[in-house]
């Protein structure tokens, strides 16, 4: 029960952080971060997704200009998907939902934090792109800055479970 009671701890300790400390993030807690990206669900096992970790000053400094969230931050980690079909549809945005939200997740369990950036990313794609060498058959989809927190935020309100619990149909408030 222990390993049951720590994940729901990390799920529940993981917040959007948006102002780190000025500390480097070792590059083995970066690549652990990463590695759980790759254990995330992906259909068909397609796998298309890649990633771009950033420790450079110098590239974090200009990725800052793109969004608040990496201005702090000492290290990113720049999720690519390559938008492709597999045999029963399309699935990278889900896969790669599924591999930001687990890298979240270990950053917080390695007693790191981030944020999911993508809203900045798709207004400055091209500098992005250009700025990473990212090639054009490949999709930049988000940018999690990793980094010490200053503070972690408050737990934002959220809908209890009965609020958004259905059970056996819409509306089916009880089991039956």
């Amino acid at each position: 029960m222990p390993k049951q009671v720590a994940f729901f701890d990390v799920v529940k300790r993981r917040r959007s952080v948006r102002d780190f400390l000025p500390e480097p993030v070792p590059i083995e807690v970066l690549q652990s971060i990463v590695a759980a990206g790759l254990e995330a669900p992906s259909g068909c096992n397609a796998q298309f997704r890649q990633y771009i970790i950033v420790t450079d000053p110098a590239v974090m400094a200009r990725l800052g200009e793109i969004s608040p969230a990496l201005k702090t931050a000492p290290a990113a980690i720049v999720q690519l998907i390559e938008p492709k079909a597999t045999r029963y549809g399309e699935f990278y945005l889900q896969d790669a939902a599924a591999s930001i939200e687990n890298m979240l997740l270990a950053a917080v369990a390695l007693g790191y934090a981030g944020c999911w950036v993508e809203g900045q990313v798709r207004q400055s794609y091209e500098a992005v792109c250009k700025m990473l060498g990212v090639p054009a058959e490949v999709n930049v989809s988000a940018i999690v800055p990793i980094g010490k927190p200053v503070e972690i935020p408050e737990r934002p309100a959220k809908p209890t479970l009965a609020d958004v619990t259905h059970y056996n149909r819409f509306g089916g408030k009880g089991l039956r």
